[in-house]
């Protein structure tokens, strides 16, 4: 894990709270672990698939095992690159026939933070107009803003700059830095995901990464949507009402493949986590990224 990643994750989890180390994890499969769990949330960039078509080696056998068996799915993303019914359509498309529903995003919270925001009952000293902002990502990220009344324009009314992947240019990047210096200014981070896994098993910084430079190089008040935050996995809970279970708390496992997102944010969820180790979490740092950070899944599961 590079260093400016441990940094990002360290800075969430002093927002957040540290959650306790769990016992030496095990190696298991699907197989071992199904009977286990009444509900499995995933990850999706870096767990079940990648840009394009491509899907990981075993992740729609160990997907459709789970359906089969009649568990309950999530998928919980930080992708906002565009609204729920879009996301879940791209992973039916890839194998994954998850349902709007099914499918909690980091995007889909924008608008009760907008909300919190327009009255004035967040951080914020002040209600804000929230109808513009600066716009740093894919273009059909704007389909998110446009879902919560938000337009991206070059030059908001307000000091408000909007994140949801690194698609940032030097011209872009200085614009954002010089609206983020003004008194009373925002950064929403609609992706905190810092680094992310590419098809050729190399890794990039995206959208998380991106906001953090943008942070220390301002003077805004920054606001983060999606794992590890509380909020998705309120969202997550949420959907998993113990009626689905008989009247119980459903047992939940979170898979997914980085420590300071799906790991930790399972631990903050209450949920038992699975870590897939060799996309985000390199093996050969896996140890020592553990020991820095404080987190352990409670198991490490192959596909």
């Amino acid at each position: 894990m590079e260093l400016f990643e441990r940094e990002i994750y360290q800075r969430y989890m002093g927002l957040i709270g540290v959650a306790p180390i769990c016992a030496e994890p095990r190696s298991v499969t699907i197989d071992e672990i199904i009977d286990r769990y009444d509900a499995f949330c995933f990850d999706g960039y870096g767990t079940l698939y990648n840009r394009g078509s491509f899907v990981y080696p075993g992740a729609a056998e160990m997907f459709h095992k789970l359906r089969a068996a009649g568990k309950q799915m999530r998928l919980v993303t930080n992708a906002a690159s565009d609204v729920v019914e879009v996301l879940a359509a791209d992973a039916t498309k890839r194998g994954f026939e998850f349902s709007a529903a099914e499918t909690i995003s980091s995007g889909s919270l924008l608008g009760k933070l907008a909300e919190k925001l327009r009255a004035g009952g967040h951080k914020a000293a002040e209600p804000r107009k929230l109808n513009e902002v600066f716009y740093i990502g894919r273009e059909t990220g704007k389909n998110v803003l446009a879902s919560c009344g938000i337009e991206a324009v070059e030059n908001p009314s307000e000091p408000i700059v909007a994140v949801s992947s690194a698609k940032d240019t030097p011209e872009s990047y200085a614009h954002a830095v010089e609206i983020l210096r003004r008194p009373g200014s925002i950064l929403l981070v609609l992706n905190s995901d810092a680094w992310a896994p590419k098809i050729d098993g190399t890794r990039e910084p995206v959208s998380g990464a991106l906001s953090e430079r943008l942070r220390r190089d301002s003077i805004c008040e920054t606001y983060y949507l999606g794992k590890p935050f509380p909020e998705i996995w309120t969202a997550v809970r949420e959907s998993l009402p113990a009626s689905l279970f008989g009247g119980r708390e459903p047992r939940v496992l979170m898979i997914g493949d980085t420590l300071g997102t799906d790991i930790y944010g399972g631990k903050i969820a209450g949920f038992d986590s699975a870590l897939i180790v060799g996309r985000n979490e390199p093996a050969a740092e896996l140890a020592e990224d553990e020991a820095a950070l404080g987190i352990r899944p409670d198991w490490y599961v192959s596909t």
